[in-house]
């Protein structure tokens, strides 16, 4: 139902080698690692070793490779280096070869979103890029979505535009976020089901939304809302995704240990269901 996996730690404020990173993965049962695109590509001393081996270690450990991009814009949708989303995930093609990542998302942010008109405008322009970035991932042999933002951040977060953009685009996927998600878009974007590729999954001490906590340490029903995805058809992968913000207590907090616990009691909250 849910393979549970983890964001891999390849951060300056808390970095790891790829290779003791899945060490890590395996030795604790996860599924997946979730690496991160990046503007000109997924580099090698990301990961800190070339990303063929990462590519062979990953499959000799029996894991799967999938990727989030975070595209950061401004005010003319252009990354600070004046790349399209297109094109920073062109650039990224290498680096999802090599890995062999079954999965990939956009994961859309700008640096200012004091403008409405600004973002609704890039947003509408996303409607072209998704289905480009369909396309060329049905070429590559891997899975391509959106994820969206957090319900007080106004781009990508309305679920309304998101039904929109994946009714325009069918082949698209979804990626949802347990920690993006406002009570009050709970149910529509659980609608969404059938679409998901991902789910990214975190706590929250609601209704403040994007803290990254550890499961448990918030006030998010992980029960509800994982038994409700896998209820309407969801059967995927779920990358916890924590580390803390600091509105939350500072980054730091995605631990061994924290992972391991936080993937028992997602695993519970599973087992419970059945």
């Amino acid at each position: 139902m849910i393979r549970v996996g983890i964001n891999g730690r390849f951060f300056p404020n808390g970095w790891r080698p790829a290779k003791e990173e899945i060490q890590f993965a395996q030795k604790a049962d996860f599924a997946s690692i979730q690496f991160p695109g990046e503007e000109e590509g997924l580099s090698p001393e990301r990961l800190g070793h070339p990303l063929m081996d990462v590519g062979v270690m990953m499959r000799d450990a029996g894991l799967e490779s999938v990727m989030e991009i975070i595209v950061r814009m401004d005010e003319n949708g252009r990354t600070p280096n004046g790349y399209t989303a297109v094109e920073v995930l062109q650039n990224n093609l290498p680096a999802i070869r090599a890995l062999g990542c079954s999965c990939v998302h956009w994961h859309p942010m700008l640096h200012s979103y004091d403008d409405s008109r600004i973002m609704r405008r890039i947003e509408k322009t996303f409607l072209e890029y998704c289905a480009e970035g369909v396309k060329l991932a049905q070429n590559e042999g891997f899975l391509f979505g959106i994820e969206h933002n957090a319900a007080d951040i106004p781009f990508f977060s309305d679920p309304k535009w998101i039904t929109v953009l994946l009714t325009a685009v069918p082949d698209l996927k979804f990626v949802w976020d347990f920690n993006h998600t406002d009570r009050s878009h709970l149910e529509a974007f659980l609608l969404l089901a059938s679409r998901m590729s991902m789910l990214h999954i975190a706590d929250a001490p609601l209704p403040k939304l994007n803290c990254h906590l550890p499961l448990g340490e918030g006030t998010i029903d992980i029960a509800a809302y994982s038994q409700s995805v896998v209820q309407r058809g969801f059967e995927g992968i779920g990358i916890l995704e924590i580390g803390g913000a600091p509105w939350s207590g500072g980054f730091g907090q995605d631990t061994d240990a924290a992972l391991n616990y936080s993937k028992r009691q997602l695993l519970q909250a599973l087992h419970n269901h059945n």
